[in-house]
């Protein structure tokens, strides 16, 4: 069939091969976003590998076949788009790892910034209960260099332990750690950081559940004193009836009804002498 000369015809045919162009496009690269986003490098140079290997291995120097050919073309086009986003990636992350030793520097230049600095790597229990810790010297508990971080482990000072959860406020510094605890908590909730265990964390002494054994003890009855009478037992409380009713009885069998036919008669051999 012959093209109509219509210029409408015409026109709509070639806006019709604009949208085709365009929508292949938009397919070609959303597929090479899927790629970058979830291939590997090793991956993809894995896959060129087997095939390239399959390639030379071939006795009869045919080569790959339509199929493979296509698939090793788009793999070689993949390990370039990996390689671009790769070396993406690096160059991003060490902008940020860049960025964030400026903004660290430029808070260390400030005493606010070096106090701020060291409130969000220190919590409040961990700096009071920080074998480190003086008033005047070491406000915040951190450990010398090169030297681990250790907590008091009892209300005494007697002892000690590197874990920040069993760090326990020793009693000559609990007053202040007292009057210190709401306004940071205060400031927590005023941050938006309330709930997160940073700052509003309960001290071991506070938290009524949790000493099992003193549970245990106040559920204990008192002992009997001399000449008391005995506590009565306890009750006994009944099982809980069954889920399910029990069955029914068996019906007791029936005998077996007579037969009505006569028992076969007996038979009788009689042993003959000769």
């Amino acid at each position: 069939m012959a093209k109509s000369d219509n210029p409408i015809d015409n026109y709509r045919r070639q806006q019709r091969k604009k949208e085709l162009k365009k929508n292949k496009n938009a397919r070609i690269k959303a597929r090479d976003a899927k790629v970058a986003a979830t291939r590997s490098l090793d991956e993809v140079k894995s896959e060129i590998s087997l095939l390239e290997r399959k390639r030379d291995r071939n006795e009869e120097k045919t080569g790959l076949d339509a199929i493979e050919t296509k698939k090793l073309e788009r793999l070689q086009k993949e390990l370039r788009i990996v390689s671009a986003e790769t070396v993406k990636r690096k160059a991003l992350a060490e902008e940020a790892q860049l960025e964030r030793d400026r903004e660290l520097l430029a808070a260390q230049k400030t005493v606010a910034g070096v106090q701020k600095l060291n409130e969000s790597k220190y919590t409040l229990v961990e700096r009071y209960a920080s074998v480190y810790y003086d008033e005047m010297m070491n406000p915040f508990g951190a450990p010398a260099p090169g030297q681990p971080k250790l907590y008091y482990a009892d209300a005494g000072g007697k002892a000690t332990t590197m874990d920040s959860r069993r760090a326990v406020v020793p009693d000559r510094w609990r007053d202040k750690f007292d009057a210190e605890r709401p306004k940071e908590e205060e400031e927590g909730v005023r941050d938006g950081k309330a709930g997160t265990g940073r700052v509003a964390r309960k001290r071991r002494w506070d938290d009524p559940g949790g000493n099992v054994n003193q549970q245990t003890m106040m559920a204990m009855p008192p002992p009997c004193s001399v000449g008391a009478p005995p506590p009565p037992p306890p009750q006994q409380i009944p099982p809980p009836p069954p889920a399910f009713p029990p069955p029914p009885p068996m019906p007791p069998q029936m005998p077996p009804p007579p037969s009505s036919f006569p028992p076969p008669p007996q038979v009788v051999s009689f042993a003959t002498t000769g």
